[in-house]
């Protein structure tokens, strides 16, 4: 009976069935048609492979549909461009690609270059660490050669490399650029990268000594989120789609929030909590993926709006120099749905520059910017302005104006300011007494410029403002509140000496609602209007009330400054020192006393008879 069962075994319901006998796979045949299409395959479809190697204890139990898209695009293009949504996990499907091809073509070299070597390799090093413990049988192919603050390199033994390093004279086959359009400190080098990184994109994959056919050279590659439309990544971005239409070996794909949360990688609530915190320009940059910023015609350029951002200390009140002049620009609103424009109190200093040259013109300092949603009347928004203006005012020194639209509902904001509004504070009126004299009240303060802003026929037209704004701009006449939040918020309570933390809040204000006012002034772009220009907002979901408010308090300045040139360039005639001795003195009398002496009055000129 043993002997019958030698080499069986029972299969209940079967019975008895001969063993079969295990066969050793000779892998001596890999270079076989079949292994070599098995391999092309995976270089082709790198989320398949690791669809087959993934761990069981994977945070990740599979790849979503858009991260298969760039993985294969990673795979098979020569130029790929992903501008993504934050969560999108770019860099760690990226580096899933990388990995899985220098395994799959040996012998080849790959460089990763960032914003700075410090924040890359952090990356380089975490997302290493997460990819060895999702693909063990991939990860056990590589080895860290190093692994410090500012390297990160890896290695297989079949010579193929990966390296956040860069240096004069490398040889690598392809390049990926991480953060392409970062200008946050540190900002992408793009003129290293330019002049270092990709001369260095010259290797082609060989295969006993020829260019292998199958291999994509010079790859390559950039992932970032959105920037300005003035930055590198943008115009890259561009010339790659347009290879792309044109069927060359590109792809450029600008992948909004909307996929992330339909693919289920992130919820709602997450994009709804985010959109709460950024302002509208950084959603559309950090969220839609989407570049802001006029690339052509743009109001201010963005270098120029870069360099204006040098005011460390903001100011909420007056600073004591009785030279300063203040000037309150204020753009009105009313409640009109959710949609629209807020209230914006943009305040000015002017001070003299020191500048033989600029003499004549203020250095023009935006020390203070604010906005709030619109009060339900007239009344409300006139004290608060009121407020803001009296904040900025001094005994005894500079006079503070203020700079309000006076068209439709400011007509009503300016009637109020010319009230007495029982606040302390004496009524106000119309500089020089222009206009609205019927409202004036005794003793009332001539410091409200109404802005009659248009086209043809009106005091202020928008083509002369705008065309003012760009100038001062352009000659470094307009500064503005720094961009690092903190360090402003260091020096304006170490100029105050404020020593607690409970004013944070407060102080920071004025200077996230400068970055609103930067991200207004860069959606807007010049447009012909007629024989002169007019500006117009790139995205409709950007609005620009802060920006108005600036410009009318630069269009009073404007005014100022004519004021002061006639003052400054006034030259005194020959026959003053003459006209000084008859100043007083009748008509009739200044004649006679110029007429020559004797008999009548002599030849006066014309024909003679």
């Amino acid at each position: 009976m043993s002997t019958h069962r030698t080499g069986k075994v029972w299969v209940s319901g079967v019975g008895w069935v001969k063993k079969k006998v295990t066969e050793e796979r000779d892998y001596s045949d890999y270079e076989s048609d079949s292994w070599a299409l098995l391999i092309s395959f995976w270089r082709w479809y790198p989320d398949r492979l690791c669809d087959l190697l993934r761990s069981g204890e994977a945070d990740y139990a599979n790849e979503e549909l858009i991260q298969r898209v760039m993985m294969r695009a990673f795979a098979r293009y020569q130029n790929v461009d992903i501008t993504g949504c934050r969560g999108l996990t770019k860099t760690s499907t990226k580096f899933k690609q990388k990995l899985t091809g220098l395994l799959l073509w040996p012998g080849t070299k790959s460089s990763y270059y960032g914003p700075s070597y410090k924040q890359m390799a952090a990356i380089g090093s975490k997302t290493y660490r997460q990819f060895e413990h999702d693909y063990p049988p991939l990860a056990k192919h590589y080895c860290v050669e190093s692994e410090s603050v500012d390297k990160f390199e890896l290695s297989t033994p079949l010579k193929s490399s990966f390296s956040i390093s860069a240096y004069r004279g490398d040889n690598i086959h392809d390049v990926t650029a991480e953060e392409y359009a970062q200008e946050e400190q540190p900002a992408f080098d793009f003129e290293e990268y330019k002049r270092v990184v990709l001369p260095a994109v010259r290797l082609q994959h060989m295969v006993n000594g020829e260019e292998d056919p199958t291999y994509i050279p010079y790859q390559k590659h950039s992932i970032t989120s959105a920037g300005r439309k003035q930055n590198h990544a943008y115009q890259t971005r561009c010339k790659d789609k347009a290879a792309m239409e044109r069927g060359e070996s590109a792809f450029v794909a600008d992948i909004p929030w909307h996929v992330v949360v339909l693919s289920l990688m992130r919820p709602y609530e997450w994009a709804e909590s985010l959109k709460s915190e950024l302002t509208p320009e950084e959603w559309l940059r950090e969220m839609e993926a989407r570049y802001t910023g006029a690339d052509e015609n743009p109001v201010v350029r963005d270098e120029v709006l870069t360099e204006s951002r040098n005011i460390m200390v903001m100011e909420d009140r007056h600073c004591g120099d009785p030279e300063a002049i203040y000037i309150v620009g204020y753009d009105v609103s009313y409640e009109d749905g959710a949609r629209n424009a807020k209230c914006s109190p943009v305040v000015v200093k002017c001070t003299k520059q020191r500048q033989f040259i600029k003499r004549d013109r203020f250095l023009k300092s935006v020390v203070y910017v604010d906005d709030w949603p619109p009060p339900p009347s007239s009344v409300i928004q006139a004290k608060r302005l009121k407020e803001i203006w009296y904040r900025f005012c001094m005994e005894g020194g500079g006079p503070t104006y203020i700079a309000i639209d006076g068209w439709q509902y400011g007509k009503a904001v300016i009637e109020e300011l010319m009230k007495d509004m029982h606040d302390g504070l004496p009524p106000l009126c119309i500089y020089n007494h222009a206009t609205y004299t019927e409202l004036e009240l005794p003793g009332a303060i001539p410091i409200i410029y109404p802005i009659k802003a248009g086209g043809v026929g009106v005091t202020d037209p928008d083509s002369e403002m705008l065309r003012y704004a760009e100038i001062q701009f352009e000659n470094r006449n307009v500064s503005l509140l720094t961009a690092n939040l903190h360090e402003g918020i260091d020096a304006y309570k170490k100029f105050n000496r404020i020593k607690d933390d409970y004013a944070d809040a407060s102080i920071a204000v004025p200077y996230l609602k400068t970055r609103t006012l930067v991200g207004q002034i860069q959606n807007l772009k010049k447009v012909p209007s007629g024989s002169n220009m007019s500006e117009k907002r790139i995205s409709k979901s950007i609005q620009r009330d802060s920006w108005s408010a600036l410009k009318y308090a630069l269009r009073f300045a404007q005014v100022l400054e004519k004021k002061m040139y006639q003052e400054l360039h006034r030259k005194p005639s020959d026959w003053s020192d003459e006209l000084s001795r008859y100043k007083g003195v009748g008509t009739m009398a200044r004649t006679a006393a110029f007429m020559p002496q004797g008999r009548g009055l002599g030849r006066m000129g014309g024909r003679r008879f």
